[in-house]
């Protein structure tokens, strides 16, 4: 399997809330020097490390990632449709019969998403399936069954 590497990045959003937190400790700073001092480090460190979006290495797509439970019988649809074999896949959240994770990393603007398949064993998650590119309408398609 091979292993795709998702940096976590900053987004328009995340700099415009650290830059408010920074700015309003700045104007406390004159009413209350502590609580000043105190708000405008949070906004430092937000601005270090509050990153809410992903890149792909090597691709300059701002992803978004979702991560979703879905029943463990729904996991045989899944694959079939992260291999292409089916037009939509069925997803059925929630846990009965126990569970698997579906992570998709996903940009709307350029119709592509990154999925893969993990089932839950002894504890913790492992891969069931590596990460698939899909594009255009397969990947609104799966982003859509998700939300």
């Amino acid at each position: 399997m091979m292993k795709d590497n998702f940096k976590k990045v900053h987004t328009l959003k995340d700099l415009t809330i650290s830059t408010i937190v920074f700015f309003a400790g700045v104007g406390l700073f004159f009413l209350n020097r502590g609580l000043g001092i105190c708000i405008g480090i949070c906004g430092l460190f937000m601005y270090l490390f509050y990153k809410g979006g992903y890149r792909k290495d090597g691709l300059g797509v701002l992803l978004t990632k979702k991560s979703v439970d879905i029943c463990k019988g729904c996991r045989n649809s899944m694959i079939e449709f992260l291999e292409g074999k089916i037009d939509a896949p069925e997803i059925k959240k929630g846990t009965d019969g126990g569970c698997v994770r579906l992570e998709v990393y996903f940009d709307e603007s350029e119709n592509v998403a990154y999925a893969q398949l993990y089932d839950f064993c002894s504890y913790d998650y492992v891969p069931a399936t590596g990460i698939v590119q899909l594009d255009g309408s397969r990947a609104k398609t799966l982003w859509h069954c998700i939300f």
